[in-house]
């Protein structure tokens, strides 16, 4: 079995986004991005500390703005419209999930569509839906760029995706589709997982359960995609029993080591794709 590293691919766009992030430094035009959280999230925290290390190699600033797990809806929303009319930010990026009541589908629609980095606007769902994908959620995209890169033929293959939220499993879904690959969303109503997921070349599975799927579930030579992040006292681990699914499957993204890299860059590669747009010609 071979292991689908992001390194590589991570450092490949690296030194694409660098060249553009000097285009615009050497314009006056210093990148930033805003990342906002409600509460304490281990994981969100993780990777917020992963983006800055990140932006900060390519030029690009990240503020972490921080508001308190008892915030109301109104108090988030104004916060992410005072964002979206600073001029000097040019990205805003909402980590998921919400606490409490807040309802992340009304909230969503006060990211302003043109600093959407992450997707999460519904015009930005829209165009993706229509096959005309412009700010796409970051972990999505890296699972077919890691397909990709690593000559996985998408096109005509039996897709299956596990998972069926707004930030992996549906915009994965569509993404897949525009590869022309033949996909299936399974999801937690979905009845004989096992029989649906053997039946796929290349499974996908974002569902934020440690060792969810395992090697009885695919088929023998099948591609794996991990894009679980899961926090245990053990570590960071994804989605996959490694260990059973290892013996089976032909490849596998591994957690650490696979999207995580690859996430982060696609994410601030956003950032400068924002950033040129709102530039007058």
């Amino acid at each position: 079995m071979r292991l689908l590293h992001g390194k590589p691919l991570a450092e490949q766009l690296y030194a694409r986004s660098r060249e553009r992030s000097d285009a615009l430094h050497a314009r006056g035009i210093a990148p930033r991005l805003a990342a906002v959280s409600v509460g304490a999230d281990p994981a969100a925290n993780t990777y917020v500390q992963r983006l800055a290390a990140r932006g900060n190699r390519l030029g690009i600033a990240v503020d972490e703005i921080s508001l308190s797990r008892d915030a109301t809806e109104r108090d988030l929303t104004e916060r992410l419209e005072r964002l979206g009319g600073e001029p000097g930010i040019h990205g805003v990026l909402l980590l998921t999930p919400l606490p409490g009541a807040l309802d992340e589908g009304h909230i969503v629609d006060h990211i302003s569509a043109q600093k959407d980095v992450e997707g999460m606007n519904p015009f930005n769902v829209g165009l993706l839906a229509d096959g005309r994908p412009r700010f796409v959620p970051s972990t999505a995209e890296a699972v077919v760029e890691l397909l990709k890169f690593h000559g996985v033929v998408l096109r005509g293959a039996r897709a299956v995706v596990i998972g069926r939220s707004t930030v992996i499993g549906r915009p994965a879904a569509y993404l897949l589709l525009k590869e022309d690959a033949t996909v299936t969303i399974a999801h937690s109503n979905t009845r004989d997982l096992q029989t649906i997921s053997k039946g796929a070349e290349v499974v996908v599975v974002g569902v934020g359960r440690a060792g969810f799927l395992r090697g009885d579930m695919i088929a023998p030579g099948a591609t794996v995609i991990d894009a679980g992040i899961n926090v245990t006292p053990r570590g960071i681990v994804g989605d996959v029993d490694a260990e059973s699914v290892s013996a089976v499957a032909e490849a596998l993204s591994p957690v650490p080591g696979g999207l995580g890299s690859v996430t982060t860059e696609l994410l601030l590669r956003n950032v400068l794709t924002a950033a040129e747009r709102q530039q007058p010609d």
